[in-house]
């Protein structure tokens, strides 16, 4: 199925520049209004001030207090206004940012996003490094619509573990039907971005790193601490009544000091003793540490939606088991998170903790949300999660003109792409190529001149096949492929620190290919300029050795080499191998290249050509 047509409507690129520049114009009018607000806010204030001196000095109590009393009112009022006009204004630059990331995204400057997925490398991975899946440029980069840490991470994981074919499908089904769900998909990333930063801060400029849930997420699947000490909870509601009667009490009544020291000095003791369990509880949910209630807005969007791909329906229904709102359980959060950040103000909360066991009272009823809702918290951040790294590949349907839903068979083993391209070049400036690999113990022997185009079809091979098995679609007309252990050795690392040599690294690397084939699903191996860091005589051998062993064990994939005597192989291999080549054209003095793969071994390299174009006055024989 290929993506959507491109003929009856406008490009992807001007939809998200119209919709970027709509929203920031929309964000500039609303900051006019706020600052208008502001002006009203300062004014009604120093009505009040002025309004209230004149009625206390000014011999006009009653015009003055009636006056001070509508100012203050005003000023109440406008306070709320202001606040609703900020989220306005704040909502509108994070559409205009969610549109700013797509429109870089199809036009090809994907590099400069924010978030590269880097830090979600695995270790000693056997294709992301040379399939430039993560990193500055990388297929992550341009992929990613995520912004929450596990968002992040689930794409990252698919993009790194091969799925089941049957979640294969699933995954392309709910792809689908969020590919043209553009408003959807939009609000999904606003949403996310109002999750992970902070809401008094202009997301104009650069997305902060998103919160680690994970310390949130342990705190609410743990036990309470505080709420099954019924004494803590019947003293913490009792004493600061008794504190303040007292102090009242010897204000106005009298009464002696020891009346208001001793329950005072009781809370002073409890805080004392709560003081790890408040201090947890205040670094899981702070405002500071990520404002995981911010989540409930994104929950509450999921919530509301009528899907029908069954991956999304089963998210869904996850997310509303047992007949709870997520949102609503996220806004009950927000309140008690609310009340606990008075802990931000250093010259407020150490009175009102003293008098009110103001913490206390804040842990407790974040523990009675903990009770109530804390064990599903990490099962709603994962759907989230999910949810994103689906949103990531509809969006790369949607944008991409030339792009398909692969066919994963797991009863075949083979590899078969028409019209195949490298998701990581720009629609326009792509080469497509079919290539066919009918069954397993078949191979490409790709030959060509520098800068041909080799190692760009051996990446773009392998990542169809990483994208196809992630369930995301893929930059080709068409594809069939079986179920594959994608294994490469295309750029290399020699390793001072290790003491490993350029051609060590590489045997390294062709060992653990080949170790691969030893068990799992049939290995698709992609190896470029195979032993060219020795002699000839050597890489030869040891190129047909590791080929034919590859092929006897079952493996599928593609050589590349410049070496034109490794196309002459015996003939009982040559029947497992298709020989390909890629060529350049030389006129006037420049060469150029269409990338175009053909049949057959290539005639002539261009090595010295190259040198000459560069300066060197080498002899072409």
């Amino acid at each position: 199925m290929n993506g959507p047509s491109t003929d009856a409507r406008p490009s992807c690129a001007q939809v998200y520049q119209d919709k970027r520049a709509k929203h920031e114009a929309a964000a500039e009018d609303i900051a006019s209004r706020s600052r208008l607000v502001s002006n009203l806010r300062g004014l009604s204030f120093g009505v009040f001030v002025i309004a209230a001196l004149w009625g206390l000095f000014g011999g006009a109590p009653q015009t003055g207090g009636l006056i001070a009393l509508g100012g203050l009112v005003a000023f109440l009022a406008l306070i709320t206004v202001h606040g609703r006009v900020l989220a306005r204004e704040e909502t509108e630059r994070r559409f205009a940012l969610v549109n700013a990331h797509a429109l870089a995204r199809v036009t090809g400057r994907f590099r400069e996003l924010p978030e590269d997925g880097s830090s979600l490398k695995p270790a000693a991975h056997p294709y992301a490094d040379d399939l430039d899946v993560f990193g500055p440029g990388s297929l992550f980069q341009r992929l990613s619509t995520a912004h929450t840490t596990l968002g992040k991470r689930h794409l990252a994981a698919w993009l790194s573990v091969p799925a089941s074919p049957e979640l294969i499908s699933a995954r392309q089904e709910a792809v689908r039907e969020l590919a043209p769900a553009l408003s959807l998909r939009q609000s999904l990333e606003a949403l996310a971005l109002f999750a992970v930063t902070d809401p008094t801060q202009s997301t104009a400029g650069k997305v902060k790193r998103a919160p680690d849930p994970e310390p949130f997420v342990a705190w609410a699947e743990s036990a309470p601490t505080l709420l099954s000490n019924t004494a803590l909870v019947w003293g913490s509601r009792i004493l600061p009544v008794l504190t303040m009667a007292a102090l009242a009490g010897l204000i106005w009544a009298g009464l002696p000091t020891w009346a208001f020291t001793l329950p005072l000095i009781v809370q002073l003791v409890i805080l004392y003793k709560t003081r790890d369990a408040t201090s947890r509880a205040f670094n899981a949910v702070s405002t500071s540490e990520g404002a995981f209630s911010r989540y409930g807005s994104m929950l509450r969007l999921v919530e509301g939606q009528s899907v029908e791909a069954r991956l999304l329906q089963e998210l869904k229904a996850q997310l509303t088991a047992g007949g709870k709102s997520p949102s609503q359980a996220m806004r009950v959060l927000g309140r008690a998170v609310g009340w606990f950040e008075l802990r931000h103000n250093g010259l407020v909360h150490p009175f009102a903790n003293a008098l009110l066991l103001w913490d206390v009272h804040c842990v407790l009823m974040l523990e009675a949300w903990q009770r109530e809702s804390g064990k599903a918290a990490r099962m709603w951040l994962e759907r989230l999660g999910e949810l994103e790294a689906l949103a990531s590949f509809a969006a790369f349907a949607h944008d991409d003109p030339k792009t398909c839903f692969p066919s994963v068979e797991a009863d075949k083993t083979l590899f078969e792409a028409r019209a195949l391209a490298h998701p990581l070049l720009e629609a326009d400036k792509r080469v497509e190529n079919d290539v066919t690999l009918p069954s397993g113990s078949t191979s490409l022997l790709v030959t060509g001149s520098n800068m041909s185009g080799k190692s760009t079809m051996l990446r773009a091979m392998g990542l169809a096949a990483v994208m196809a098995q992630s369930g995301a679609p893929v930059c080709a007309e068409s594809l069939r492929l079986g179920p594959f252990a994608v294994r490469t050795s295309i750029r290399i690392s020699d390793s001072l620190e290790r003491g490993v040599s350029h051609f060590y690294a590489e045997v390294e690397k062709l060992s653990a290919v080949m170790n691969a084939t030893a068990g799992g699903p049939p290995v698709f191996f992609l190896l470029d300029e195979i032993l060219h860091g020795t002699n000839s005589r050597e890489r030869q051998i040891g190129a047909r050795w590791v080929l034919a062993e590859l092929l006897e064990r079952g493996a599928t994939g593609a050589i590349s080499t410049h070496d034109m005597e490794l196309c002459r192989l015996p003939e009982e291999l040559m029947q497992k191998v298709q020989l390909v080549h890629f060529r350049e054209n030389v006129k006037d003095g420049k060469m150029t290249f269409d990338f175009k793969l053909r049949e057959g071994p290539v005639t002539a390299g261009n090595a010295l050509r190259l040198m000459q174009l560069a300066g060197l006055d080498v002899p072409l024989e």
